[in-house]
């Protein structure tokens, strides 16, 4: 590990003042731009996110070990709540804040706690899972934070592709036009809780272009935007149908 700090196990287990039973988490970093070809320029930034996380986790807060393994620089942290301390400490770093293209230069996963060394392994299968929602939005992400309903529909196999109904046609793109006015209207309407003042208010219309609209809907598509279930059915499809443009699934 390239923590300078570690000492020997000496009695019961103790290693860099990682305490046998207290709280473990493994945060897996790595900078946002990654070269195709190793270069002299990535290896500085990995070396650059050690050291980073040298500063995050001092000795008198955490017990650490941290390495560079596989492009990334992976570490196990040590405290009463490790993941929830590091991920403030690493939120409030120059790295995570600074410009670059308006995004931080790193991007991060943090596991869940954990008391058990056997359960390390699993860790760091979350951290690798959390790190592939980090993006613009939070440049270090939680595995805990996860919205579950994203995670579910960004691992959906081809067959959940395949049952995208052709209604969608009716929800054109991001841009102008109709279509792109209901897409536009039921997510609004979703996130507004079903409340067609606050819908019309935020799109910008009169409530009765709502009703309108959500109307509209429901005669192209057959389902009812304003019950749970009809909204849920309608913006889970279309975020399906996000998802598969973005893997660039033909289905979708």
């Amino acid at each position: 590990m390239a923590d300078r700090s570690k000492r020997q196990c000496t009695g019961s287990p103790h290693f860099a003042g990682i305490r046998a039973g207290a709280p473990l988490a493994v945060p897996i970093l790595r900078p946002r731009e990654v070269a195709s070809e190793p270069s002299a320029d990535f290896e500085i930034a990995l070396r650059a996110l050690v050291r980073l996380l040298e500063e995050v986790l001092p000795p008198a807060r955490f017990g650490r070990l941290i390495d560079i393994r596989g492009g990334a620089v992976v570490a196990i942290a040590c405290s009463d709540a490790p993941s929830r301390g590091l991920a403030d400490a690493l939120r409030r770093s120059p790295f995570a804040r600074r410009a670059h293209g308006g995004n931080g230069a790193l991007i991060g996963g943090i596991s869940r706690d954990t008391r058990a060394i056997e359960a390390l392994p699993q860790a760091l299968e979350e951290a690798k899972l959390a790190l592939e929602f980090a993006g613009s939005a939070q440049s270090v992400e939680l595995f805990a934070d996860i919205d579950l309903r994203e995670f579910l529909m960004q691992r959906a196999s081809d067959s959940a592709f395949r049952l995208i109904p052709e209604w969608v046609r009716h929800f054109g793109p991001e841009g102008s036009g109709p279509s792109h006015e209901l897409l536009r209207t039921i997510r609004a309407f979703g996130d507004c809780s079903f409340n067609v003042k606050q819908t019309a208010r935020r799109v910008g219309v009169h409530t009765n272009t709502i009703y309108f609209r959500l109307n509209r809907i429901k005669q192209l598509t057959g389902i009812d935007p304003r019950t749970y279930a009809g909204t849920s059915r309608l913006l889970t499809t279309l975020r399906l149908v996000e998802l598969g443009h973005q893997r660039g699934n033909g289905s979708a």
